[in-house]
């Protein structure tokens, strides 16, 4: 976590300081990095990774900042504090604070102004029809919802809230996709890999005990309808398709209607009928009369990760994950580059 102005950068394996505003910077290497690449003699791949929006909630440009005076911030409730909440600078300096309402949407208006350049680029090289364009992120976050500032790590232990695990998956390629159109359907950001090598027309692996599924036929009406017409491990409400996720030690089962939440060893375990209950205020686990769904997405669970988690070094149960990064397994017989080095 650094300023967003003279942030510490590493170029070309070196630690400089990046002069400005760290938003800015990252657009400009890769508006550069188009101009050089963009010509269309050969495939260019380019991974725009801002760090906004993160922390901290000050240092942005100041009229975008001001923008957002009047706004009510209806979409984030600053609610009663977390029991859960992590003691720390970020959610007792945040909740309840509209200059830091007002800083977290200024970041994200940056970030937005970044994309606009880089789009308006490949329109004046005239590679916007040819060129697949992917806007995502590797995590949501509350802004004060259920009581806390920060993600699956604002809470300990760790949460799977949906203000945590939803994530904006936005594809633009005019011609191929439809612009404006919204797809309804279930999938996990492990099914990015296979989608989108199918959407570009590369091979998706067929050796590896890969758990994604290409959803390609959602985005492109030419690409194989076969392909994500395999459906989930298990299904529970129909023909609804089921995802998953970890962090740590807690695991997580969703399907449209319902998600349970598992951590090992111990618990606290949570169930939420998510159409009834979407805030997911009233924790079900505990209640006699689900306690039959509550154990049939247990075993939903154990046999999903018995099929995919098949290395203890990379199950999440293992790692002494907190929140601020993996540093080796529970038992500390890897180091973290050794871990890494066999992924």
């Amino acid at each position: 976590r650094q300023d967003y102005n003279n942030a510490p950068m590493i170029r070309n394996g070196e630690l400089i300081e990046e002069p400005g505003y760290v938003t800015d910077a990252i657009t400009e290497d890769a508006l550069s990095f188009i101009d050089r690449h963009g010509n269309g003699e050969q495939p260019f791949y380019l991974g725009v990774h801002y760090t906004a929006p993160h922390s901290p909630w000050t240092g942005h440009p100041q009229a975008i900042v001001d923008s957002y005076e009047e706004c009510l911030f209806e979409s984030c409730p600053q609610e009663a504090i977390h029991e859960w909440a992590v003691d720390q600078p970020l959610t007792q300096n945040c909740l309840g604070n509209r200059e830091m309402l007002k800083g977290y949407f200024a970041s994200v208006t940056a970030m937005d102004m970044g994309v606009v350049k880089l789009l308006n680029k490949l329109e004046a090289l005239g590679i916007r029809e040819s060129t697949l364009v992917v806007f995502t992120s590797d995590n949501g976050f509350s802004c004060g919802h259920h009581g806390f500032w920060g993600k699956g790590n604002g809470t300990s232990p760790l949460n799977m809230y949906e203000n945590s695990i939803k994530v904006p998956f936005l594809v633009s390629q005019p011609g191929i996709v439809n612009a404006g159109s919204t797809v309804d359907g279930l999938v996990c950001s492990y099914d990015f890999m296979p989608t989108l090598l199918e959407f570009v027309g590369c091979e998706v692996p067929s050796t590896r005990n890969l758990p994604g599924l290409s959803f390609a036929h959602m985005l492109n009406a030419g690409a194989s309808e076969t392909s994500s017409s395999k459906e989930r491990d298990f299904i529970v409400t129909g023909t609804a398709h089921v995802g998953f996720g970890e962090y740590g030690k807690t695991r997580m089962v969703r399907t449209p209607d319902w998600k349970y939440i598992h951590r090992f060893q111990e618990g606290p375990h949570e169930l939420y009928h998510l159409s009834e209950d979407p805030g997911e205020h009233s924790n079900l686990s505990g209640d006699v009369a689900y306690q039959r769904r509550s154990n049939e997405f247990q075993g939903i669970l154990q046999d999903w990760y018995a099929r995919y988690a098949t290395d203890c070094r990379r199950d999440g149960r293992f790692c002494a994950v907190t929140g601020k990064g993996q540093l080796r397994p529970v038992d500390g017989t890897l180091e973290a580059n050794e871990i890494f080095s066999q992924i």
